[in-house]
């Protein structure tokens, strides 16, 4: 089911407020608080002491337990030959005898070398171009194959070259999530939209303040179970409203496109639950989601 599309919803691992449970963050050797990673803005980044790996390494304790089905570092500064590992425990368990671990790429492998031609720049390892990624906000992102609902979790970073000398996050997304049981109906849209203002002179020059453009994915539900469309979608818009954060990905299993088609994101409005089928038991729902910016 890995290809389904997933709404990551509620962020587990923010600091706890009142009643509402959350995580502590601590362990390596941070300049900038890891605290930053439990804030919406997104231009607040954690920022490590140096690339060593015990320095950019944390773990995540949570108050209480939750559905973890992902894990997302959001606007981070790793370089493409970066790795990250995540390892999960019970209280029952250690980081020595963990119930999950998994090591993999902050950035996947685009294409085998076999199938690259030998002047191409990526050639030996298929990692994407920095042409191809500049301009999106770069998010580090672990579906796991089994929601986890372990208490302790660590991350380790291996970047040791990168070129900035430190790590840099701007948000932890480690979040249960909805996986709808079909995906989006034909006809999906994701646009930019820019909110530059242009002002013309009387001569016809035009003068620019420019803004960075950003993502709107619109996405339909026509024809879902009626319990799934109301449980987990009107649900989604009801706890979310058009202020809260959701992590969207669109294709899991899409390494080529996983940057373009995966953000953080709030809904921009909220549609209706809509019977189409009371015979049948279903109902359809749609969604319009906004990319948040650093």
């Amino acid at each position: 089911m890995t290809a389904h599309c997933l709404f990551l919803h509620p962020n587990l691992s923010d600091q706890p407020r009142g009643s509402r449970p959350g995580a502590t963050l601590s362990g390596g050797s941070w300049v900038l608080p890891l605290t930053n990673l439990q804030e919406r803005e997104l231009s607040e980044v954690a920022r490590s002491a140096s690339t060593r790996p015990t320095d950019t390494q944390f773990d995540v304790d949570f108050s209480a337990f939750g559905e973890i089905r992902a894990i997302v570092l959001v606007n981070h500064n790793l370089s493409v030959t970066a790795r990250l590992r995540v390892t999960a425990w019970y209280e029952d368990g250690s980081y020595f005898s963990p119930s999950y671990r998994a090591e993999f790429d902050a950035y996947p492998t685009l294409a085998y070398t076999e199938d690259l031609p030998s002047e191409a720049e990526n050639w030996w390892d298929g990692k994407p171009l920095t042409a191809d990624i500049e301009g999106f906000t770069q998010n580090a992102i672990h579906v796991l194959p089994e929601p986890s609902f372990a208490p302790h979790w660590r991350i380790e970073i291996i970047d040791d070259g990168n070129p900035a000398g430190h790590i840099d996050i701007g948000r932890l997304w480690m979040a249960t999530g909805w996986q709808p049981s079909r995906n989006p109906a034909y006809g999906a849209a994701l646009r930019y939209e820019d909110e530059t203002t242009i002002e013309k002179a009387l001569s016809g020059a035009e003068f620019f303040d420019e803004r960075e453009p950003f993502r709107v994915f619109n996405i339909a539900f026509p024809f879902l179970p009626d319990q799934e469309a109301l449980q987990r979608g009107l649900e989604l818009e009801r706890r979310a409203g058009t202020k809260g954060e959701i992590f969207y990905i669109h294709r899991p299993d899409d390494a080529q496109n996983l940057t373009r088609l995966s953000f953080l994101a709030r809904l921009r409005v909220l549609n209706p639950w809509e019977q189409v089928a009371a015979f049948d038991g279903r109902a359809a729902i749609a969604f319009e989601l906004k990319e948040l910016m650093p």
